[in-house]
């Protein structure tokens, strides 16, 4: 019987690495909206859903950081989903009465986030074990 087995740092691919890299860069992307002054136009969004972005900013960028060095499916899925519950809470950001950049905004972070979940959830094409 012979096994082969990767290292830590090669059980995931760059595809996902990019992932994980665009997932940390839209996870610190939530950051700024609690802190800053924000022209949102006549529809003001609940400072608790803002912070809850933050929140689930910091727990995308922690599961990126953390995937990133130990190649963790687990993790790689708990970051997609806090992608994917953040795309949804900027959605109405397209469909409310407010500022073109905000709506602008939203357009780029769920494209992003489409494009973060995509390449992150993807299949690594190396082995990580193989038995005879």
């Amino acid at each position: 019987m012979s096994t082969i087995t990767a290292q830590p740092n090669q059980l995931i691919s760059t595809t996902v690495r990019t992932g994980l890299a665009l997932s940390a860069i839209i996870g610190l992307g939530n950051l700024p909206f609690v802190f800053l002054d924000i022209d949102w136009g006549a529809d003001e969004p609940p400072f608790a859903m803002l912070l809850l972005a933050a929140v689930i900013g910091m727990v995308s960028v922690v599961c990126a950081a953390l995937a990133w060095n130990a190649g963790n499916r687990r993790l790689i899925r708990l970051n997609a989903a806090a992608l994917i519950v953040n795309a949804v809470m900027v959605v109405p950001g397209l469909f409310v009465d407010t500022t073109a950049t905000i709506r602008v905004t939203t357009a780029v972070i769920i494209v992003a986030t489409v494009a973060a979940v995509v390449l992150t959830m993807r299949r690594s094409d190396m082995p990580s074990r193989v038995v005879d």
